[in-house]
């Protein structure tokens, strides 16, 4: 069983899935809406930097 992922969607058009170290999807949500929360251009996700203003959608997905 695998950890919950975030895949993002980019202004260009390219999609990217990163994998969190969140065993469950709930926890992956709370993790993101408390980034998102403070609206900042950008966000440290998955031992990555995110510029928001790149990005259309991002969707957590896994199995629970």
């Amino acid at each position: 069983m695998s950890n919950a992922k975030f895949k993002l969607y980019y202004v260009n058009g390219e999609n990217e899935e990163l994998e969190s170290q969140y065993e469950c999807n709930d926890e992956a949500r709370s993790f993101l809406s408390k980034r998102l929360d403070s609206n900042r251009t950008w966000i440290y996700l998955c031992r990555k930097h995110i510029n928001l203003k790149n990005v259309v959608h991002i969707e957590v997905i896994g199995e629970k």
